[in-house]
């Protein structure tokens, strides 16, 4: 029965081996990953209000410059469609 018993020990070991083998990997893994995250999150709340204001100028500039190339457009589209209205209100009040 001792002889049982030495086996059985070392194959317990041998499981709880294979075990860590197979965890500790993975909780190293982990570990670092949330280091990261932490630091990165240290670094995004330096940085992050230089970004949104960066986004705001450019959204900003870029409403500007489409509204200054568009408005032309429009205007000339607006005109021709008042005009059209124009001529045909007065080309119907003059037909009987």
């Amino acid at each position: 029965m001792a002889y049982l018993a030495v086996f059985r020990d070392i194959s317990l070991l041998w499981l709880i081996l294979l075990t860590l083998l197979a965890v500790v990997p993975i909780g190293v893994v982990l570990f670092f990953a949330i280091k990261g995250m932490i630091r990165l999150r240290a670094i995004l709340i330096l940085y992050l209000p230089v970004v949104q204001e960066k986004a705001r100028l450019v959204s900003a500039t870029t409403t500007r410059v489409s509204d200054t190339v568009t408005r032309p457009i429009i205007y000339t589209y607006a005109t021709a469609a008042q005009v059209n209205g124009l001529v045909r209100a007065m080309l119907r009040r003059n037909t009987p």
